[in-house]
């Protein structure tokens, strides 16, 4: 048993090279015998270098967030009116409990907030219903031995 990495891959590569490479091809796995990633790292300052310095670009990892909108008391008081009016809430909707948990979670979020597709509710509704309706079953099931 060895317990330095890199003498048994100088070994591998003194006395195994023709069939670690062979395996390291056939697996998809990126040679780590010494000469090898000493290739590589010269093989990457040399592309570095021309390249002139100039430093890569950020562009493919940048990831377009949409507009949040800057929170205000008016401007939450406005949406509320109209998503009331829009809905044909009643009133007292605003401090119904469950609507002011939501809004307290997504007071929370840092960058907006997702609101799940028509399919995703639906789902997660006959989702909940099918846990709440399996969990009324154990309930109610009584056994034949008590009766």
């Amino acid at each position: 048993i060895v317990n330095e990495v890199s003498t048994l891959r100088r070994h591998l590569q003194a006395r195994h090279q023709g069939e670690y490479l062979k395996w390291s091809a056939a697996n998809g796995f990126v040679s780590m015998l010494p000469n090898d990633t000493k290739q590589r790292r010269k093989d990457a300052i040399s592309s570095s270098q021309s390249v002139l310095g100039r430093q890569s670009s950020l562009e493919g990892h940048l990831v377009e967030k949409g507009t949040v909108v800057q929170y205000s008391e008016s401007i939450f008081h406005e949406a509320t009116i109209l998503w009331l009016i829009e809905t044909d809430q009643p009133i007292r909707a605003l401090q119904h409990p469950a609507f002011t948990k939501m809004i307290e979670i997504a007071s929370r979020a840092k960058n907006g907030v997702k609101i799940p597709s028509r399919r995703q509710t639906r789902q997660a509704i006959i989702d909940i219903f099918k846990t709440r309706l399996l969990d009324l079953r154990k309930r109610f099931s009584v056994s034949t031995l008590l009766i």
